[in-house]
């Protein structure tokens, strides 16, 4: 089931008997379960009405489903960190209560819903699943696509009384990140920073947004290409000083590199920075600031750039260069390459 069918048939009051929310965008899926507490427990009685149940064995669950509602139509029974369903169970025998649950689950009481929460995917090896898909409602919650994003981000904000731009949203996701949870804070933190104003501007975002580490790579390769070699090594520094591995930094660098390259090519065949964004799944706002960038290099420079971050990766991964120092060594040699296009 599609998650918008799941909240249109939850307002509707058209509620299954068994669901499974499933997939990595928790704070949507988050907010499913919140709207069937809404809808099934009356005010006052939500307590009386829910039984929240962590990795349950199949008496500890059927019994709570057989435990009549107090003044409501339906007992909600919410199931977290199933082991029939995710990882191993503890303290039960896994095939015979999955088999007791999926002999049970072919025909569940009226008077219960039972949501199997899951983080992330469940295993699509589990017995216990198998039977799930036949007789109980699985609703996938993935991460959003760049319009639903947006329409999100503006939602969120008009409730807050802001508005927001298509191209400041991109810029607020390439720096924050897509991670609703995390998304959420950063909104309200703009919002309580635009103060009187209506619209949030791309620089509030450089004002007061936490930045991934992923953007601030690509800070870091920005300052390279601009020479900028006391920023670069602040950045790096920093970074390695909040736990980031030298080896994931310089493989991160490295896809900088060859995103550069990516741009400056597709740039060279006729296409716009959009166009070149879809073409290689990288950000629009980061893109469009590559496109004019790229300039300023040859192509044989920037695959010198690549190679050397590639060469530096092999000689970490092969012993011939240690860990310590090779992130600050690859970036040297990339001030180097930059240096050479500009002598030219």
């Amino acid at each position: 089931m599609e998650r918008r069918t799941f909240f249109e048939n939850v307002a509707q009051g058209k509620i299954a008997s068994c669901y499974v929310l499933e997939g990595p965008e928790e704070y949507i899926k988050r907010s499913a379960l919140d709207a069937l507490r809404k809808k099934l427990l009356p005010e006052g009685l939500e307590d009386i009405n829910e039984a929240r149940l962590t990795d349950p064995d199949a008496n500890t669950l059927i019994a709570a489903a057989e435990t009549l509602p107090f003044m409501a139509d339906k007992r909600l029974v919410v199931v977290q960190e199933c082991g029939m369903l995710q990882g191993r169970p503890k303290g039960y025998d896994e095939a015979r209560n999955a088999a007791s649950l999926a002999d049970y689950l072919q025909n569940p009481p009226d008077t219960a819903c039972i949501v199997f929460y899951v983080r992330d995917k469940a295993d699509g090896r589990k017995k216990l699943y198998a039977q799930l898909k036949k007789t109980a409602e699985i609703v996938q919650f993935m991460p959003l696509e760049d319009r639903e994003m947006t329409r999100w981000i503006a939602q969120f904000l008009k409730k807050l009384g802001k508005q927001i731009s298509a191209p400041t949203c991109q810029k607020l996701t390439f720096t924050a990140g897509t991670e609703l949870y995390a998304l959420s804070g950063e909104l309200q933190k703009l919002a309580a920073y635009a103060g009187d104003r209506a619209e949030i501007q791309p620089e509030d975002i450089d004002a007061v947004c936490s930045k991934t580490t992923a953007y601030r790579v690509y800070d870091l390769s920005g300052s390279l290409l601009r020479g900028d070699a006391k920023g670069a090594f602040t950045l790096a520094h920093a970074l390695q000083k909040d736990g980031e591995e030298p080896l994931m930094l310089l493989a991160l660098l490295q896809n900088e590199c060859r995103r550069l390259l990516a741009v400056k090519l597709l740039r060279a065949a006729g296409m716009q920075p959009d166009a070149i964004a879809g073409k290689i799944g990288a950000p629009p706002f980061a893109v469009r600031q590559l496109y004019n960038q790229v300039t300023r290099y040859s192509e044989s420079q920037l695959r010198a750039m690549c190679d050397a971050c590639m060469q530096a990766e092999y000689q970490v991964k092969s012993g011939e260069m240690p860990l310590e120092g090779s992130l600050e060594k690859a970036m040297l040699q990339l001030l180097r390459i930059r240096r050479e296009e500009k002598d030219d």
